[in-house]
């Protein structure tokens, strides 16, 4: 039994979420403030049987902001949620009779309103308070059935980030071992009969002389301080010789031996603990018949959690707890769950928060496979952006960071990473980040890769364009580059490189260390010389790099030896330092002069034409207008300007 559904309206940071459909195992991510917990209240309001009713009674601060009717003025605050997988479960259909909102599957729903009273919700001049309000838990599709029933019969229990794991389990009271041993209750006549044996081995230790002159000593010093008001005789023991008082002392030991108690654990370990006994006891509960299932939020486990334990943890959790639900920040949990159980929660334009999910894509088996080995820890941060650059190796990984905080823009400070996929099919990592999935602004920067090695014009870079266009734009888009193929040197790529920046892919002349030369001749030139190279080579770098920079592309080809004697990517690490150190300021000002009067003249066109003015002037225009164009879609302005500009518009 599982969530198959979520929709909050007007609680908190939700002026409007639905979620359909909630992915099993569901894992939610999100910023700081996004509203993560606060998804795992509503769904507690709505559940959850330990939550007082008192705490149903919503306050004017759990009305959504940006509600267009505030609690003064009459707010109404709707959770409904759906619940599915108990097709078959004969106990589960009868207790749900009556809460049914679909048969195919067959699902069940429950519907928790706040809302004003009947007779002062018509009364628009009133300034309502909470005693003006009312609260109810319905079931069904038409919300007309009773539902507080169900929440006995169906748990939502939420273990919290900021919590004492040790210390509850070493009180009775807090730790589930409590319910565990209610559940699987020790035999009677065994309890009486250990109870019997403790009762004479403490006795026994009684007799001893010190033991039993410590406890006459301490009676004697009650008598004189209290006197005879004070009804307490103490006496020395280490359990209780009734039966079910001896049951309450169980204590968890975390060794066979019995030598260290959970307060000599970890925190971490203690938290384990703690998860695996939350578990035990909702499979108890279950197969005693107590409930039908528990459904069980984990809020942040990695603050108490190293990364190694996160992901062995939650790897095997997120595979074998259908009904486990995990909000988190930590990439390492992220990167073992299952491409269909992420959930994504973001700030929309208004401010409130909207989700984005992965269960409605269309990734085939492959793709899906694919993409779970690739969102490792260090790419799981995809999931956390709020822009992308996707690219194709290591370079650009180094270099594209660097060159835009030189053009004034902080890809780090906007929340933008640059994502090396190690390869050239980008089609699974937009559909990933595109608008059937997590929705996450991005933009593709690839080689133009126009000559093979024997020199043929294959112009692989515009091919790989095609792929991530609409089907009827890629058939004639491909057909054009056949064309351009047959023309050879005489082709002229411009216009198809212009048209694939209307699908946010950014597509180089040739390759990336070739096309930044005219840009940073004098930055590669210094970083070569920190690798120790001989004199002679480096004086065939630098005639490289002239060339290239005068224009002339047979350079290219001694240019990409020299650099992979290095290694690309030990090269670009050195040149992001000049890169990022150089003085780019009268560039950046030429692409702001040059982006404000193509906009005045041509205001429609403004993009087309910045981009169209930019690609034909320099071979690295490509790379500046994918740095504007992901600048735009994070803070919603022009090309290059700097923190200060932005505050100030």
């Amino acid at each position: 039994m599982r969530i198959s559904r979520v929709l909050i309206e007007n609680y908190r940071n939700f002026k409007r979420l639905e979620i359909d459909p909630f992915p099993p195992a569901a894992v939610v991510v999100g910023e700081n403030g996004v509203g993560k917990s606060n998804f795992l209240r509503a769904l507690r309001i709505v559940l959850d049987p330990d939550l007082p009713d008192s705490a149903r009674v919503l306050k004017p601060e759990d009305v959504c902001d940006f509600s267009d009717t505030s609690y003064e003025q009459g707010a109404r605050v709707k959770i409904e949620v759906d619940i599915t997988d108990f097709f078959g479960n004969r106990k589960a259909e009868a207790a749900l009779d009556g809460c049914f909102s679909k048969l195919q599957p067959l699902t069940a729903r429950l519907t928790y309103l706040f809302e004003p009273l009947v007779h002062v919700a018509g009364d628009g001049n009133a300034s309502l308070s909470r005693d003006d309000y009312t609260w109810d838990i319905w079931a069904g599709i038409n919300a007309d059935r009773d539902g507080k029933r169900i929440r006995r019969d169906v748990n939502f229990t939420v273990l919290p980030a900021l919590r004492d794991a040790v210390g509850d389990l070493s009180r009775w009271r807090d730790s589930p071992l409590q319910e565990l041993l209610e559940v699987q209750r020790p035999k009677k006549t065994a309890l009486t009969e250990t109870a019997q044996k403790v009762a004479a081995a403490m006795d026994l230790l009684a007799e001893e002389p010190e033991i039993s002159k410590l406890a006459r000593d301490l009676s004697g010093r009650l008598a004189a301080m209290a006197g005879s008001r004070v009804a307490m005789d103490p006496k020395l023991g280490f359990a209780s010789g009734d039966p079910d008082r001896l049951l309450r002392s169980i204590r968890l030991f975390v060794d066979q031996a019995r030598t260290r108690s959970v307060a000599d654990a970890s925190t971490g370990n203690a938290n384990i603990l703690y998860l695996a006994l939350l578990l035990e006891r909702a499979r108890l509960r279950k197969e005693s018949d107590t409930v039908l299932d528990t459904i069980l939020g984990v809020e942040e486990p990695e603050a108490h959690l190293h990364p190694v334990l996160q992901r062995q943890v939650f790897s095997y959790l997120l595979r074998h707890e259908p009904s486990l639900m995990v909000t988190t920040h930590s990439p390492n949990i992220a990167a073992v769950a299952r491409l269909d159980s992420l959930v994504l929660l973001r700030p929309d334009i208004g401010g409130a928060t909207s989700a984005t999910y992965t269960t409605n894509s269309n990734f085939t088996s492959e793709q899906k496979a694919d993409l779970e080995r690739y969102l490792d820890v260090s790419r799981a941060e995809l999931l956390f952006c709020s822009g992308a650059i996707l690219v194709e190796g290591t370079a650009e990984v180094y270099l594209v960071p660097a060159l835009a905080r030189a053009l004034g823009f902080d890809l780090d400070a906007h929340g933008v990473i640059v994502a090396n996929i190690t390869g050239t099919d980008f089609s699974p990592f937009r559909e990933l980040l595109g608008p059937s999935a997590l929705k996450v602004p991005h933009v593709i920067v690839t080689d133009g890769d126009p000559n093979n090695k024997d020199g043929e014009f294959i112009h692989l870079g515009l091919r790989r364009a095609s792929k991530l266009m609409n089907p009827p734009v890629s058939a004639g888009y491909s057909l054009r580059v056949d064309q351009l193929i047959e023309l050879g040197a005489a082709g002229n790529t411009l216009p198809l490189r212009l048209e694939a920046t209307s699908v946010g892919v950014f597509i180089g002349p040739r390759t990336l260390e070739t096309d930044v030369v005219p840009l940073l001749a004098s930055e590669m030139v210094a970083a070569h010389s920190e690798f120790g190279v001989s004199s002679n080579l480096q004086s065939k770098f630098e005639k490289a790099v002239e060339g290239l920079a005068g224009g002339d592309q047979s350079h290219g080809e001694e240019l990409l030896r020299r650099i992979d004697s290095i290694s690309k990517g030990r090269f670009a690490q050195r040149l992001a330092a000049h890169v990022e150190s150089a003085d780019l300021s009268d560039f950046s000002e030429e692409m702001t002069q040059l982006s404000a009067s193509i906009a005045e003249a041509y205001p429609e066109e403004s993009e087309q034409r910045i981009n169209a003015a930019i690609f034909s002037n320099t071979p690295y225009g490509y790379l500046i207008c994918a740095i504007d164009h992901i600048s735009k879609a994070v803070r919603g302005h022009g090309i290059f300007h700097d923190d200060a500009t932005h505050e100030a518009e």
